[in-house]
């Protein structure tokens, strides 16, 4: 029975300290546990921020895309009535040149007939005048 008392109180004390080492484990493994689901938590809320922000960014990028889309589509538009009017300038312009054109060689033959008119009058009245002379050189033979 010694024997027996000495192999039951070998084996209270094995597991004895079995169970210690036991209980040690589950602390420790609630330890584990608790800051495990810190580090989730953490983690979570990390999420949520990270989540916010991504949200933010998409918001804030497609915002940017519309504006960039929007000015180009402007742009596009402030091309094409600039060159609308470019167009209806040039055609203005090349009517007026036209026109000054017209208007030169109108006035550079209005030059012309204007200097063979004033030509033709200074002879006429060189002429009228030589005869004029005579008559007036007759007159006084005659008197």
């Amino acid at each position: 029975m010694n024997n027996s008392i000495k192999y039951l109180s070998i084996g209270a004390i094995a597991l004895a300290l079995t169970s210690c080492t036991e209980s040690k484990q589950l602390v420790a493994l609630q330890q584990q546990a608790a800051q495990l689901e810190n580090t989730l938590k953490k983690e979570r809320e990390e999420n949520v921020e990270l989540s916010s922000f991504r949200f933010s960014l998409e918001s804030q990028f497609k915002k940017k895309t519309e504006d960039y889309v929007k000015c180009q589509e402007d742009g596009k538009e402030t091309m094409e009535s600039l060159s609308e009017r470019y167009n209806r300038l040039l055609t203005d312009y090349n009517q007026l040149s036209a026109s000054y054109e017209v208007l030169d060689k109108s006035n550079r033959e209005q030059v012309e007939a204007t200097k063979a008119r004033i030509s033709e009058l200074e002879s006429q009245y060189k002429s009228a005048a030589s005869k004029k002379i005579v008559t007036k050189s007759k007159r006084k033979r005659r008197r």
